[in-house]
């Protein structure tokens, strides 16, 4: 299973093309350089490689959509979601309707960061909002992931 960290600024070329960085193509062979787009919650888009979108249609995408919020999901994730194979000179194409509602544009920059399973596509502009502050939805959730950790007392103290 591939994971995916760090974030670098990429620019899109004037066909919509994004130059896929080796710390992404190399975490799998090469005959597994298939990799499908989808929109995020956060007007971002997510590139999972197969296995990781193979995960997510098994966790979202095979009961039956049983709520209103079911199937927004399954409109946002899957429904939105387009195959990409990276070419000889290992670009992907972003297809325009994706582009769109990420807020990105050929001969645009984007700015590519890994969260584990998943790289994250941004524009520059979303990315800065997202990262604007933290809120207390963060900090708590931060909080029991890590647990809450007691200041270590200093000899003499």
């Amino acid at each position: 299973m591939a994971t995916y960290f760090g974030s670098s600024e990429h620019g899109l070329d004037d066909k919509g093309r994004l130059v896929l960085p080796a710390r992404i193509l190399d975490e799998l062979p090469k005959n597994s350089w298939k990799f499908h787009l989808t929109a995020g919650l956060d007007r971002c888009l997510l590139l999972h490689d197969s296995e990781g979108f193979e995960e997510l249609v098994a966790k979202i995408g095979r009961a039956v959509p049983g709520s209103r919020a079911h199937r927004a999901i399954l409109r946002r994730f899957l429904g939105h979601s387009e195959a990409v194979v990276p070419d000889g000179n290992r670009r992907i194409r972003v297809p325009d309707p994706l582009l769109k509602y990420a807020g990105l544009a050929p001969s645009q920059p984007v700015v590519l960061v890994g969260t584990g399973r998943v790289t994250e596509l941004w524009s520059p502009a979303n990315l800065d909002l997202a990262l604007a502050e933290a809120g207390p939805e963060e900090e708590s959730l931060f909080s029991s992931l890590v647990g809450s950790a007691m200041p270590s007392a200093t000899p003499g103290s």
